[in-house]
């Protein structure tokens, strides 16, 4: 760092007035929801609850005033003091005579979240203290008195423009609704922002990057009836937008490219969910359809399809699904589902509904109309579905090499049957046996994802040690002609009653396996489930029996289904799937059957379709959900899956409908205009997008513990707005960015006095002004490349790895990228759990573990050392200053340049006038002029401006 960098901060640099937001209430309260009640419910409610049939130790744990009141041996809490609280005491074991839970000791991680909530302060939902009556009983749960009492669950009435004073101040419908509090208050709306300040504001807040200087120049220039309207439809018609409003949707559904844990190991293909987003909101796909596709998108019937590819773009928005931490190797996989359903659950109910239906996994919801029923209900949609590797035949080159193979193939079997050279294998009967695919087809229950097994059943016979790819009688094959197609097929859910499987069958580079309770299985997870897969299988092209089992006993009684996938650079033909019945070893050796000598025209066919896969591009693929086998769920009760209460079958919410089905049931019902949360939810969150405070401040969270909306009637309207608007993003957008109350300056009206504003709406809910916001990571860093020249506008692909400091060390790490991030935009930088990058850290970039729809706000010193020190500012802008040196003009008007690029603005005449003493003064020190100009831009990027908007 050079001397003249300090002394042009010195010069330079003020200090926006910022607060930071304080969020460590409502972190406080999702750390206890999430890590602390559902231990005490699993393990401490059924001896000391409102509920327990018999109280023991007069304590009871389910409010945080009993645990202070605490029992027979004194409080049991003392907030902020852990080595003072007896729970605690009791939790860590070290006193003999005083043990909870009795039998069972906690994990040592649980009982450090207990130490970390008590040192918190023992943070507790506002909620009525469970009292035991007469007979000792708590109280009951009324679902209907909680739907009735609570504003969200109440229809969304379209309701009547108000009335203003100030007719000609409204430029669009919402205005009046915003205009009708402001003077209701006493109050006027702010002054009309200035060009230079709203274009930047829109830019920002559409696309995520500044405007240009030609930009600027050229829309102060431009004072056309439909100026502004122009903006606006450039900027929603730019690729950029979908970049900028993708990353918002990926805070929601926690999106990241590993599992965390201690591996940290990866979620294969996550990035084509991201770029499934950018394209899908740069094509305005309606929210209803969006919706659909996230939650069902692999059960239309005429899915969604990709413009210039062809492939099913639908089935890769239910990639959400599956974006969630995962440990390595579960001891207890039992458990881990529940965990993992847990979180799904979480996502769906607060993106969507901005519901804490999870909150109902231990009990009954404390203050939303969801039943611990309503919650396993759902989880039973996660029972019923399969995770899959989707193959996207972009260009649909399979699907079409498909229907050509199976032409090729029927054209064959119609010439060896007439040579007497085909036959019919009966189904079997035999004890023992799974499956044996006698119809030569997909049997009822089992389902396939891709082509690879769609269209089996050619009753072609052949020498089962032959090397013609042909189909075996009474077989099902995963490839025509060979290595020619991807996919996978799943058998039904079962209950597993042996300790091993027998499968039967030919081929190559093929895996078969068995997923136990839906862990997916991969090849960093196969230390505690050596033996359950058979991956690369190579028969030496002859029938085999192969044995699946090894570790399989111990989960007898679980819940099972086989899985065979084909990746496209092998084939296999499954003849039959048998238990032991009593053997531990598989059936005898296959014998051969009768060598079949095929003519040469049929072998012409063959080399016709073995031709054609020599032609098909190498397999693409992208994680989603498949449906699997429709089951319903049992009641966890307290949470726990080892004590499992009364069997519900899979079905919505009871308070909002309750409808049953499957999984694309479940979506209509969601996205239904009847549903009075799905509209107010989206728009809600494109308000608070560009609002910088939705409507209802807690996005996530629309029940009684969340916040009141401040515009009641401005929700329901635009809600109405929206799904009248075909539920088109865009749309509501264009009327948010071009009314009057998004043109409003952020400094207040000036005939509104501070006091006034200080007592009647100090933290500007009535929206007299907009907001001064600060702009998110990913702005702050794609701003910095934009104005240094460097950006690269490439978008979709795979991730650019993080670059890692050498800070950043520990089990699961990976290749450093590079510093500039290949000067991509950020949401191309690839995001590992374990791994973050600081950058986006430091600017409150969300940990990716949960729904996150409002992000924190913070102002610390941390952003300043980053924007002085980090490696990535400092390289940029020395290329700014190349970039500059390098441009026509005078000093004056690169400066003037400079200033525009980064803040939106020429400089002031005293801020030119500082600038060109600092150039001097330098230079007459031996500077030399790219060092000057690198100085310069790095001091423009650390102005608070440059991170603001207002």
């Amino acid at each position: 760092m050079t001397r003249s960098f300090f002394l042009i901060a010195g010069l330079l640099l003020f200090v926006l007035p910022g607060r930071a937001e304080d969020l460590s209430s409502a972190g406080g309260l999702e750390f206890f929801e999430t890590r602390i009640r559902p231990v005490l419910a699993e393990k401490c409610y059924k001896c000391h609850a409102a509920d327990s049939e018999k109280l023991k130790g007069g304590l009871q744990v389910d409010h945080r005033d009993h645990l202070m009141a605490g029992g027979d041996t004194g409080a049991a809490l003392e907030p902020g003091d852990v080595k003072g609280s007896l729970l605690i005491e009791s939790l860590r074991y070290k006193n003999q005579d005083l043990q909870m839970p009795p039998k069972e000791r906690l994990n040592a991680k649980v009982v450090k979240d207990f130490e970390r909530w008590v040192a918190d302060g023992a943070p507790w939902p506002d909620e009525p203290v469970p009292l035991r009556d007469s007979a000792g009983h708590g109280e009951g749960f009324d679902l209907e008195k909680r739907r009735s009492e609570h504003w969200s669950w109440r229809p969304v009435i379209r309701p009547v423009e108000p009335k203003v004073s100030r007719e000609t101040w409204p430029r669009q419908d919402l205005d009046k609704f915003v205009l009708r509090e402001i003077e209701s208050a006493g109050l006027r709306p702010a002054e009309e922002a200035t060009r230079r300040v709203w274009l930047r504001r829109v830019y920002f807040d559409l696309i995520g990057l500044p405007p240009t200087p030609e930009a600027i120049e050229s829309f102060e220039a431009d004072f056309s009836p439909d100026d502004y309207e122009e903006v606006v439809n450039e900027l929603l018609a730019s690729p950029a937008f979908g970049e900028k409003w993708a990353r918002h949707w990926m805070d929601l559904v926690r999106y990241a490219e590993t599992y965390g844990h201690e591996f940290d190991y990866p979620i294969a293909f996550a990035h084509e969910y991201r770029d499934y987003l950018i394209r899908a909101f740069n094509a305005d796909v309606p929210y209803d359809q969006f919706v659909t596709e996230q939650i069902a998108g692999d059960l239309l019937e005429g899915p969604r399809r990709n413009p210039e590819e062809g492939y099913d773009e639908s089935i890769l928005g239910t990639a959400f699904w599956y974006l969630h931490e995962a440990t390595h190797a579960p001891t207890d996989v039992l458990a881990n589902e529940s965990d993992i359903m847990d979180n799904q659950i979480d996502v769906f109910g607060k993106s969507f509904l901005a519901l804490t239906i999870s909150c109902a996994r231990c009990h009954d919801h404390k203050f939303d109309a969801v039943s611990t029923a309503d919650y396993y209900a759902m989880t039973a949609y996660l029972h019923s579905s399969a995770r899959q590797d989707y193959p996207m035949d972009p260009g649909r080159g399979r699907e079409m090499a498909r229907e050509q193979m199976a032409g090729l193939k029927q054209k064959a079997d119609l010439m060896l049957e007439a040579a007497g050279m085909a036959e019919t294998v009966p189904s079997s009967q035999r004890e023992g046996v799974f499956e044996d695919f006698s119809a030569g087809e997909i049997p009822e229950g089992w389902s396939s994802s891709g082509a690879a097994f769609a269209g089996s059943g050619q009753k072609v016979g052949v020498r089962f040690n032959s090397e013609s790819p042909l189909s075996i009688p009474g077989t099902i094959d995963s490839g025509l002609f060979g290595k020619a197609q991807v996919g996978s097929l799943r058998s039904p859910s079962f209950t597993l009653s042996s300790d091993r499987i027998f499968v039967k069958a030919r081929g190559e580079k093929v895996s078969v396996r068995v997923i136990v309770d839906n862990y997916q299985m991969t090849k960093f997870n196969g230390l505690l489930f050596k033996g359950i897969e058979i991956n690369d299988i190579d028969s030496k092209n002859e029938f085999k029996w192969m044995t699946l089992g090894g570790n399989l006993d111990k989960y007898i009684g679980h819940q099972v289904y086989l899985e065979i996938v084909d990746s496209g650079d092998g084939d296999i033909i499954i003849d039959e799937i048998r238990f032991p019945n009593g053997n531990a070893a598989p059936p005898g050796k296959v014998e051969a059957g009768e060598d079949f000598k095929v003519s040469e025209e049929v072998l012409a066919v063959i080399r016709q379709g073995e031709e054609m896969v020599t032609k098909l591009s190498k397999p693409r693929f992208a994680v989603a959900m498949a449906e699997g086998t429709a089951e319903g769920a049992q009641v966890h009760v307290r949470g726990s899956s080892r004590n499992l209460g009364e069997e519900v079958p899979r079905r919505f919410l009871t308070a909002l409908g309750g409808g049953a089905g499957d999984r694309l049931d479940l979506a209509q019902q969601v996205v239904n205009s009847e549903n009075p949360l799905t509209s107010r939810v989206m728009v809600n969150r494109i308000w608070h997008h560009l609002f910088g405070r939705g409507l209802v401040p807690s996005v996530d969270d629309f029940g009684p513990m969340g916040q009141p909306a401040s515009h009641p009637k401005l929700l329901d309207w635009l809600a109405s707005e929206f799904v009248e608007q075909d539920w088109s993003i865009k749309q509501l957008i264009r009327q948010m960015v071009l009314s009057s109350t998004y043109r409003q300056s952020s400094s207040s009206h000036p005939d509104v006095s501070p006091g006034a504003l200080a007592e009647v709406d100090p933290d500007n809910e009535l929206l007299s002004r907009m907001p001064v916001r600060r702009l998110v990571g990913e702005a702050i860093r794609d701003s910095i490349l934009t104005v240094s020249g460097q950006l690269d506008a490439a978008m979709y692909g795979p991730s650019i790895p993080t670059y890692r400091t050498e800070f950043m060390t520990g089990r699961g790490g990976r290749k450093s990228g590079p510093v500039d991030g290949a000067r991509r935009r950020s949401v191309y930088g690839a995001v590992y759990r374990n791994f973050l990058s600081p950058f986006m850290l430091t600017y409150d970039v969300p940990n990716p573990f949960g729904p996150k729809g409002r992000r924190s706000v913070s102002n610390v010193p941390a952003q300043s050392l980053v924007m002085m020190n980090d490696p990535f500012v400092v390289e940029q802008s020395r290329l700014w200053a190349e970039l500059i040196e390098e441009s026509e003009g005078t000093s004056t008007e690169k400066i003037e340049g400079m200033y525009l690029a980064a803040l939106g603005r020429p400089p002031s005449g005293e801020e030119m006038g500082r600038v060109q003493a600092y150039m001097e003064a330098a230079a007459a020190a031996g500077s030399d002029a790219e060092q000057i100009w690198a100085d310069l831009g790095h001091v423009v990027l650390n102005m608070k401006e440059f991170i603001y908007i207002y």
